[in-house]
């Protein structure tokens, strides 16, 4: 697999890098969720529409835009998506006015947005793209697949180019039901609180990531060469398919520059990367994201936006880093869960 990553448009918690401020300064809040930190949507989406479109939507076709105009492309030839939970806002719509209106007079709006492939229609109607347009929903693994899903398309239309992202929007009814399961924490928790990992459950987060993708080398990429996923409840096994995936690309921990870790405030999960970081990646640097994103289906998403922004303005925050920073942004690994839905990445800076 060789899918190059030209730009990003990058709507979470963080904030969006709409502005040259994305990422200047260490998170600040004491909260049990991570609303995404929604940009001035005015001029992206015209106003008439922008005012019907629900928050997804919105993240989506913002962060589509910053990504064309940072590739500066106008629109893509494709498009691929992945939602982990698709349109929460606008399903939660319709199903309450099923039952307030005893299933009668319902008008198709609100089921027509509700869709999980509504924010790539709504892509595709206001970039004029009407070529492949597929929306992958498949849980914690949605996002690579709809990259995996661009390196397939690409290897039959060489030359073109995909816009791919990751989208999955948090409402209080949803936040609601994860807590209640023990996936979400409850309580307010500190930035400094998340990467120690002592709390139980996740801290909740939003967000949209999105990339215009290709099969041609560029200065200032990212190239991924590899991606493998696994589903498993069991943290042995876990690390023994990380090793597995860095046996399969001929890595060793010294040819690794920077591991970002999917690290997302559960003490659940922590010991899975701290076993990890005292074995596999005892003597590599390693970063977390999830501080900054907080935890959903596609947050992938927002952990490859992060290294390309790292790789492009050649600068690594301090606070997303939890040891010594590298001295070089060449081979980059990402491992990310999701539940019991892993994923390991292995990336190159062009």
């Amino acid at each position: 697999m060789e899918l190059y990553i030209y730009s990003a448009g990058i709507v979470s918690g963080a904030g969006s890098n709409t502005t040259d401020d994305f990422l200047k300064d260490a998170p600040v809040y004491n909260t049990g969720k991570l609303l995404a930190a929604e940009p001035d949507y005015t001029g992206y989406i015209p106003p008439m529409q922008l005012r019907r479109m629900s928050k997804a939507v919105r993240m989506g076709i913002a962060a589509s835009k910053v990504a064309m105009q940072h590739a500066g492309i106008e629109k893509p030839d494709a498009i691929s998506i992945g939602t982990a939970m698709g349109c929460l806002q606008d399903t939660e719509v319709f199903l309450n006015k099923m039952t307030e209106q005893d299933e009668q007079m319902l008008t198709p709006t609100a089921f027509i947005q509700s869709t999980h492939n509504t924010v790539g229609g709504q892509i595709a109607l206001l970039a004029g793209c009407y070529g492949h347009n597929l929306t992958y929903v498949h849980r914690g693994h949605s996002f690579e697949h709809a990259l995996i899903n661009a390196q397939l398309y690409l290897n039959q239309h060489p030359g073109e180019k995909i816009l791919a992202g990751g989208i999955d929007e948090l409402t209080d009814n949803s936040l609601s039901v994860m807590q209640q399961c023990g996936m979400y924490m409850n309580a307010e928790t500190p930035a400094e609180s998340i990467l120690a990992s002592k709390n139980k459950g996740a801290l909740a987060g939003e967000g949209a990531g999105f990339f215009i993708t290709g099969s041609d080398p560029a200065p200032n990429a990212l190239v991924i060469k590899d991606i493998v996923l696994f589903n498993t409840h069991k943290e042995a096994e876990a690390i023994e398919k990380v090793t597995a995936f860095l046996n399969h690309n001929n890595l060793s921990a010294a040819d690794i520059d920077l591991v970002a870790e999917g690290i997302d405030g559960d003490s659940h999960t922590a010991s899975f990367y701290k076993n990890l970081n005292s074995s596999v990646f005892a003597n590599n640097s390693i970063a977390a994201f999830k501080h900054l994103s907080g935890e959903y289906g596609t947050a992938s998403s927002f952990a490859l936006g992060l290294l390309l922004q790292m790789v492009q303005n050649k600068n690594i925050p301090s606070f997303v880093m939890l040891n010594e920073r590298p001295g070089k942004l060449k081979n980059l690994v990402i491992i990310n869960h999701y539940l019991h839905y892993y994923s390991c990445w292995y990336i190159q800076a062009v």
